[in-house]
């Protein structure tokens, strides 16, 4: 029995990059209609998922009209599936982040809808360097690490965020770090 190794790696939605003993290939589409890139040439995959039926073809060959129309049809459906990724992938835009606010107010960051209900008072951060970010999660940037004992004015609260205003600086903090009451 001889040794194998593969490893995929998501560049971002619809390219993969594939790591395995005998190189390195890339992948465009999603996965059961993608085209496979790398040292052995272009190499069209067309499969139904979880069937275990599945066609493959090596472009140039005889098939290279099949492997042309596979490589459109996986990279319009790619497009189609992921196109809220892509267009977050590719920054901010007009249309990457926008706020509204009403009583029960709806929340849409780059294309992700979280209710969030208008809360008002003063919290207290409970733990020190507490990151305070632009959006209400864990990899949007960060605008300033609060200090323990740092008191924040409360905005809305939004399931595991609360979005808080110190001085003229509006933010999302996690919920978990911030308290009713001044820390011990």
């Amino acid at each position: 029995m001889g040794l194998r190794f593969q490893k995929r790696i998501s560049i971002f939605p619809g390219f993969r990059l594939n790591l395995s003993k005998s190189g390195v290939s890339g992948s465009v589409g999603p996965r059961g209609a993608d085209v496979n890139i790398g040292r052995h040439g272009v190499t069209t995959n067309a499969s139904i998922p979880g069937t275990g039926l599945s066609y493959r073809q090596k472009m140039g060959s005889r098939g290279s009209k099949l492997g042309i129309l596979t490589l459109v049809g996986a990279l319009a459906f790619a497009a189609y599936k992921n196109a809220d990724k892509i267009i977050g992938f590719f920054g901010s835009g007009p249309h990457a982040a926008h706020v509204t606010r009403t009583n029960s107010a709806s929340i849409v960051t780059q294309n992700v809808i979280t209710s969030a209900k208008v809360a008002t008072g003063v919290r207290y951060v409970h733990r020190g360097g507490s990151d305070l970010r632009d959006l209400p999660k864990a990899s949007a940037k960060v605008l300033k690490k609060e200090p323990k004992g740092q008191q924040v004015q409360l905005v809305a609260m939004s399931g595991a965020w609360a979005e808080v205003r110190d001085g003229k600086l509006t933010g999302w903090m996690r919920t978990s770090v911030l308290g009713e009451a001044p820390p011990q």
